[in-house]
């Protein structure tokens, strides 16, 4: 059985609802136009016989009945053209809307391809994080070699369980808004921690960079970051043409991080990111590990 066409169906509503319209102004013009051979006079009436008199007068009684249900017969012909109209208009348009949202998310994924790391490409991502943040460390605190702290022996791990526990966060948020994507390749030449789509056109996108920092927060990391974070948005906005909010996620230990610390780090990055074009609608949190798992991820995906 051929499958019903819906958008055919909402057509012929529209159109059945404009015809009932049109035969609603027509029919009572057409019907007070038309004498129906019943306007005669007194005196003429008299000259017929008796069973013609009588015919006339009945058919007479007869119009003049269906003349006083003709209004009523219109307004029920408008009332149904109207509501046949505003239906198949109303489902005209929601499909439509759905056919072009759904045409527009084929062409983004024509234009942006994004697919899931594989498990070795995560650890190597992991890994590679955690060498930089080290080699940063080195680089800007003398004392690094002497204070450094991990976890465990291998600090990439907890690396990919902060990663994780973010994007649960979110995940479990179940945004209606957006659609989540975590640990992806952006263009096949690019690896991101974390990509929001969203899922209309009246909310951005979101593109966050996660870092975790278990000792201090050396600035030379950070500020790699947000470099990072300007090559991908601008890569993004090129590739797709849509809008995109850069999100900066800073995980530290505040044990090792003065409030002070924070708030300098803080200004930095705004000293830094001003001058950079794809970096004005940049949203930076700090957030201590202990209060990882009630940070509220909400206010990130608000307009």
């Amino acid at each position: 059985m051929q499958k019903i066409d819906y958008g055919d169906v909402n057509k012929f509503l529209v159109s059945i609802g404009l015809v009932l319209i049109g035969l609603a102004i027509l029919a009572p013009y057409l019907y007070l136009k038309e004498d129906f051979g019943i306007y005669i006079t007194k005196e003429q009436l008299l000259k017929f016989e008796e069973p013609i008199k009588n015919l006339i007068i009945n058919k007479q009684f007869q119009i003049t009945k269906i003349q006083r249900l003709v209004p009523w017969a219109s307004l029920g012909l408008l009332i149904l053209g109207l509501t046949s109209s505003i239906i198949g208009l109303v489902r005209w348009f929601k499909r439509q809307a759905k056919i072009d949202e759904k045409f527009d998310k084929e062409i983004q994924k024509l234009d942006l391809e994004i697919e899931s790391l594989t498990p070795e490409e995560k650890i190597e991502k992991a890994k590679n994080e955690v060498q930089e943040i080290q080699l940063a460390e080195q680089l800007e605190f003398e004392d690094t070699q002497s204070n450094i702290s991990h976890s465990s022996n291998k600090p990439y791990l907890d690396y990919m369980k902060i990663e994780n526990q973010l994007y649960n966060l979110f995940k479990n948020l179940k945004s209606p808004n957006f659609e989540i994507y975590s640990e992806q390749k952006l263009g096949g030449i690019f690896n991101i921690d974390m990509l929001l789509k969203a899922n209309t056109n009246k909310f951005s996108d979101r593109l966050i960079e996660i870092k975790y920092y278990k000792n201090k927060l050396p600035v030379i990391s950070i500020q790699k970051s947000l470099d990072q974070l300007n090559t991908y948005i601008s890569y993004y906005k090129k590739t797709t043409n849509k809008r995109v909010i850069p999100i900066l996620l800073i995980v530290y230990n505040s044990e090792n991080n003065s409030d002070d610390i924070i708030h300098s780090c803080g200004d930095r990055i705004n000293k830094y990111s001003t001058d950079i074009p794809n970096l004005q609608r940049l949203k930076v949190e700090f957030i201590p590990e202990h209060e990882l798992q009630s940070f509220n991820v909400s206010k990130l995906l608000k307009r």
